[in-house]
């Protein structure tokens, strides 16, 4: 009887024995077994049991859920701002480029090169000035009919003798028109040059000869050539001459 009782499901369900009909409060009162049902696979155990012998569920009454709490609001992320760039150092020029930390007196960055002083700062450079013109020397040979044979040393020398188209030879003063050919001059004669402030005379290797005021010079030797000198090519005499400021 016990164990057909104790499958029975339920605390309010009544069986009858025999004719007798008992009431499930009143079989606890006996000391009659109750079964306990799982409330997770419905499997009946035995009353007083703690655990179900189906899956081990526990069967030991549970207090009524208590409403659980509301969830603590989560405070919200606090936002992150950027850093302010740092200042430079007391005494320290930020290099706009790199950032580079430099002295205050440094004009160019240490690390890049670029310039630290702001473009509005920076001087502008100074207007270069034209030095005045330098005087251009006038000079020229004169010869004795007083005929001026001007001399342009913007070639940086200046070729005497006798134009010879034959032979290809132009020189920049050609004095056969003032009796070159008849006075023993030479095609190419003599050269006049230039360095610097002093003028030079050389004689080429003519037939004839060159004299400096008087005393010939050996060929492709240069001579220094001065205001008023004498210049005797063959039997061809002129005076170099030289006017400062022309």
């Amino acid at each position: 009887m016990a164990s057909n009782l104790a499958r029975l499901v339920g605390a309010s369900v009544s069986f009858e024995v025999g004719a007798v009909i008992f009431e499930v409060d009143a079989m606890r009162k006996e000391g009659w077994a109750m079964p306990v049902k799982c409330p997770h696979c419905g499997t009946e155990n035995l009353d007083g049991a703690l655990f179900c012998d189906e899956c081990g569920a526990s069967l030991a009454p549970t207090a009524a859920a208590e409403p659980s709490a509301a969830p603590a609001p989560t405070p919200s992320a606090p936002s992150v701002e950027e850093p302010a760039p740092a200042a430079p150092s007391a005494g320290m020029v930020k290099c706009p480029s790199c950032q580079h930390e430099n002295p205050a007196d440094a004009r160019f960055c240490e690390n890049c090169g670029a310039a630290l002083t702001p473009a509005s700062e920076v001087a502008p450079p100074p207007e270069a000035v034209a030095p005045p013109p330098t005087a251009v020397p006038a000079v020229a040979l004169v010869l004795e009919s007083g005929v001026e044979l001007p001399l342009d040393f913007s070639k940086g020398e200046v070729l005497i003798g006798r134009a010879d188209p034959v032979s290809r030879v132009f020189p920049d003063v050609d004095l056969t028109p003032h009796g070159g050919y008849d006075a023993g001059v030479s095609r190419r004669h003599c050269r006049l040059f230039r360095q610097g402030e002093q003028f030079f005379v050389e004689d080429l290797g003519s037939t004839n000869g060159t004299k400096l005021n008087g005393q010939a010079i050996p060929p492709n030797q240069p001579r220094p050539l001065r205001d008023g000198d004498t210049l005797e090519l063959g039997l061809l005499r002129l005076t170099f001459k030289v006017r400062q400021g022309a």
